[in-house]
């Protein structure tokens, strides 16, 4: 059973941002990624610069992405109870593991 998905991204009609940007969110999050520009998470992602755009937007919003210093964006941390289903890591994203 997959594990539910944070209010946060639910579908824009049930008042979240959505699994696009859900998508966006998790490539923020990818292993290595400290700051990422727009035009690279629309390499990553496959969406166009507008729609990425909207995504930081929403996510910045909801506290789950930040402006980074060098001008690139960043996951914010922690991020606690939300789980990544495009992620191989079973725990909620942010959460601590003994």
């Amino acid at each position: 059973m997959p594990a539910p998905q944070a209010p946060v991204f639910a579908s824009k009609a049930d008042g979240g941002l959505g699994q696009p940007a859900q998508r966006t969110w998790s490539a923020l999050r990818a292993p290595g990624v400290r700051e990422i520009s727009v035009q690279d998470l629309c390499d990553a992602v496959g969406f166009t610069q507008r729609t990425v755009l909207k995504h930081l937007e929403g996510l910045a919003a909801h506290g789950l992405a930040a402006l980074g210093p060098a001008g690139g964006w960043k996951a914010a941390d922690p991020v606690r109870g939300l789980h990544d289903p495009l992620s191989r890591d079973p725990e909620p994203a942010g959460a601590v593991v003994p």
